[in-house]
């Protein structure tokens, strides 16, 4: 049990990881946006005044990527354990 808290945990931190750089490019994306009026001085059109910084998709994804995710990092550790722990055995 303590292998699967651990993989989940590893999971969820990558999730983290990956909403957070989401939000960053999106918001960095956002602060250094410049638009070219000179260019667009013939294409007047009416611009939408509100910003949404998300991904669209099945939420259910985010789901089965952290189970899918979580499953990987079990069986990495398990690896890596049995990897450490055969070194110091004859076979």
């Amino acid at each position: 049990m303590k292998l699967f808290t651990r993989a989940a945990m590893i999971s969820a931190a990558l999730h983290l990881v990956y909403v957070i750089a989401t939000f960053g490019i999106g918001f960095i994306r956002t602060l250094t946006y410049e638009p070219d009026i000179i260019a667009e001085v013939n294409n007047v059109v009416v611009l939408q005044d509100e910003v949404v910084i998300v991904t669209t998709g099945s939420p259910l994804f985010y789901v089965y990527t952290f189970f899918g995710i979580t499953i990987l990092a079990a069986l990495l550790l398990r690896g890596a354990r049995n990897q450490t722990t055969r070194k110091g055995s004859l076979r």
